[in-house]
């Protein structure tokens, strides 16, 4: 069976071709800027681009099943390209926020409902992970934690349950090597609530020292981070960390169960990426 990796150089894609080759697979990886992969060397590498789905023709030919990331404002063509490939499932790399009341009408949510509807009304058959808010956005902390040993927030009291990259790889990695998972759409989470500031705590603990909260208003955050994240983000980061506060988002089992074992915490993502914050 060949699998087809578009977005191979993400956190999540990166993991799945390398759990893929490790398994024997035929694995292809498609990139805009192929040159730019470090990927092993039995992984064939195409160039193709999202916004032009014939490219992804001679990635696709023959291909069984796609691994697939996609931000696009028209997914159909693409959806298209892979049914006139004769791909017959796709993992689709989607969103908890898919789920929210809203989603239509939200940045975040509406952008992965876009695909997952072109792929239900396509015919191929597919599993749409929902994981929620990735371990890997405190990596955004990094230069304050290895300059200040502090970290800016607006709301530190916001509540997320945040997931390692690596247990998302592992359920796409059985949806894409078997058919239990299909149809499925797995809401993906890590094993714990935690605060923002018990990320920053629990940052501090791993690295051997403590890193401080520096508490902003929202219009000091809004500046500081539209230096170096497109505004759109921007609105859409900050607007999830104020409905947090409070809240209590759910602790998905859906790994547990699939995996058969307890998801990485959000320490041991820290312990994975600790060069990040020395």
């Amino acid at each position: 069976m060949s699998v087809v990796v578009v977005g191979a150089s993400g956190a999540v894609g990166s993991l799945v071709v390398s759990g893929l080759v490790e398994r024997g697979m035929a694995v292809r990886a498609t990139s805009r800027t192929p040159q730019t992969l470090s990927l092993p060397s039995d992984v064939k590498v195409f160039a193709a681009d999202l916004n032009e789905p014939a490219s992804f023709e001679p990635a696709l030919a023959g291909a069984d099943r796609v691994f697939l990331y996609a931000d696009l404002e028209d997914p159909g063509a693409l959806v298209a390209q892979l049914v006139r490939s004769g791909i017959r499932d796709v993992v689709l790399l989607s969103s908890s926020a898919v789920t929210l009341p809203g989603a239509s009408d939200d940045f975040n949510g509406s952008r992965f409902l876009r695909v997952e509807r072109a792929i239900e009304a396509s015919g191929l058959g597919y599993t749409f992970l929902r994981p929620g808010g990735f371990a890997s956005n405190a990596a955004r902390w990094s230069w304050s934690v290895k300059g200040e040993s502090a970290v800016p927030l607006p709301y530190p009291e916001a509540v997320q349950v945040p997931i390692h990259e690596a247990d998302i790889a592992d359920v796409a990695l059985v949806a894409l090597t078997g058919d239990t998972l299909r149809g499925a759409k797995p809401l993906l989470t890590g094993p714990e609530r935690l605060t923002l500031r018990e990320q920053v705590a629990t940052i501090g603990e791993v690295i051997g020292r403590t890193v401080s909260v520096i508490e902003q208003t929202e219009a000091e955050s809004v500046a500081m981070l539209s230096q170096y994240v497109p505004e759109v983000w921007v609105r859409q980061i900050v607007k999830d960390w104020r409905e947090a506060v409070g809240a209590e988002p759910a602790v998905s089992g859906e790994y547990a169960r699939i995996m058969g074992r307890a998801g990485r915490t959000f320490r041991e993502w820290v312990g994975d990426h600790v060069e990040l914050f020395r």
